[in-house]
């Protein structure tokens, strides 16, 4: 199940890839024609695999036939394989087309009876499942092809026999996902047709799922493991996923959202009142954060300047899949909807406007800006007090320095680990000063913290209630707002630090 969802996740990205001008489809160069926008970053990267092939590229959202499909998996096995696939010996009464005869000689196909190919009939899900899992075979034949632990569709008895290990192993592989019924269950839909578009992705997610189970047997980079053979403590395999989701410097358990799958593609959905604390606009210099409401199933966000215009505005409705943003509409593919109260929001259409990239970080899932602040910029020590408390802290637990009020100093170092400092005194509060050491990783615009270690002075005078206590798996994150270079400060917790130079 974890493997399946992993896959679910990182195959994520195909779902949506708005055109902000309301055009319903999008052209990418001379690679394809035609394509519907939400597939285009997908199509993309196909594209750069090699495996859209030329009878596809001109009008690539129409249906896909078996002749068109049968070429796109010989395709695969010669990209994968790096190998020329041979005709050989198979014919059929129906076509000479070379590409069948492939696939036929590898084994992906043996045609539809009667020495027939049938190369115009529309290909159906449970074909695309077969063909596809018998090219897996052929490139990969040592793989494990087991289905045990899959769930069973609600239409299973509609798949036919043949299909079957290749519809169930696509599923439990999360190459091919079910259609979600109205009660939560899933169908397969299997004499269902599918989108050239469709066929291309799914044969792109095999590719993927694939060259990365080679790099993890091989020890390679997806393996988790640096040259010297000691883990790299910022990776994470398929089994260590845990099931967060990390959007920005918020982490989610997968109590806290829900999952949804529309036309085999997932969707992320927050309750409103956690996602209007989620997607802030970073390095804007203004209120990051939203201001929403949801009035008779109309749900509005803005995002505003200093002088309180709107300069970003969506405009969503409950139980339905259009969407204005900045006035233009455009289908997010998934509908807001209500559960017990409680209003929930895909979150995949503020994915894309923020322009965020998914990775993989210590068993979650993380959404974050594309571009990662500048480390050059970010080492170094910083201070709400333009001051290194770390030389002082002696004389303040003696008692010969006063107790500060409040103080935070932080020193980010250049191999990635880091040491905090905290200090307060007065109000209802006993005194305290806090340390903190550990890693850090730099995401985008959030800083994670991580690995981390913890001891606590407290009382008056100071006494020392713990040290070195580690924290576990927990995580915490500073948001990077904003960075003044002419003063040297950067905004983090909404408030300006300074650099302290030692």
């Amino acid at each position: 199940m974890k493997k399946r969802m992993l896959m679910m996740f990182l195959c994520f990205t195909i779902i949506l890839s708005l055109v902000i001008s309301g055009a319903n489809a999008a052209e990418s160069g001379s690679a394809y024609k035609g394509a519907s926008s939400w597939a285009v970053p997908e199509l993309d990267k196909a594209s750069g695999y090699g495996l859209i092939t030329e009878r596809i590229k001109d009008n690539i959202s129409t249906n896909i036939t078996r002749e068109e499909f049968a070429e796109i998996a010989v395709r695969f096995y010669e990209v994968y394989t790096g190998k020329r696939a041979e005709p050989g010996n198979a014919k059929f009464s129906d076509t000479s087309n070379p590409e069948i005869l492939k696939a036929a000689n590898l084994g992906l196909t043996s045609g539809i009876g009667d020495g027939k190919f049938g190369p115009n009939q529309l290909v159906t899900r449970e074909q695309i499942a077969t063909m596809l899992v018998r090219a897996l075979k052929v490139v990969r034949p040592d793989a494990d092809y087991s289905s045990a632990g899959s769930a069973k569709f609600t239409d299973d008895n509609l798949i036919e026999d043949w299909a079957r290990e290749g519809v169930y192993y696509c599923a439990k592989s999360g190459i091919i996902k079910g259609i979600q019924n109205n009660d939560g269950t899933f169908r397969f839909d299997p004499d269902g047709n599918s989108s050239r578009e469709v066929a291309v992705i799914v044969v792109t997610r095999a590719y993927e799922y694939f060259i990365n189970e080679a790099n993890k047997q091989e020890g390679g980079s997806s393996s988790g493991t640096q040259g010297d053979g000691a883990r790299d403590d910022t990776a994470a395999d398929e089994e260590d996923w845990n099931g967060d989701i990390i959007i920005f410097d918020e982490d989610f358990t997968p109590e806290q959202y829900i999952i949804r799958e529309v036309d085999g593609a997932s969707f992320i959905y927050l309750p409103y009142d956690s996602f209007r604390y989620v997607f802030r606009m970073p390095y804007v210099w203004l209120n990051t954060y939203p201001e929403g409401q949801v009035k008779d199933g109309v749900i509005t966000f803005e995002w505003k300047n200093k002088e309180g215009e709107t300069f970003r505005q969506v405009i969503m409705q409950v139980g339905s899949t259009t969407a204005y943003v900045n006035g233009v509409q455009v289908d997010i593919k998934a509908e807001p909807f209500v559960k017990e109260e409680e209003t929930y929001i895909p979150v995949n259409l503020f994915i894309q406007l923020f322009e965020m990239k998914s990775q993989m970080f210590l068993g979650r899932l993380c959404f974050q800006t594309e571009e990662d602040f500048p480390r050059d910029i970010l080492t170094g020590s910083w201070s709400s007090s333009h001051v290194n408390l770390f030389s002082r802290y002696k004389d303040i637990v003696s008692g010969v320095e006063s107790m500060p009020s409040f103080y935070w100093f932080i020193a980010l170092n250049e191999d990635g680990s880091y040491s905090l400092f905290i200090a307060s005194s007065g109000g209802l509060f006993k005194d305290k000063m806090y340390f903190e050491k550990g890693k850090y990783k730099v995401i985008g615009n959030v800083i994670v913290y991580y690995d981390r270690y913890e001891t606590l002075y407290e009382g008056k005078p100071l006494m020392l209630q713990y040290e070195n206590r580690h924290m576990g798996d927990r995580l915490e994150f500073d948001f990077i707002e904003g960075y003044d270079a002419e003063e040297d400060k950067i905004k983090m917790r909404t408030s300006w630090y300074y650099r302290v130079n030692d």
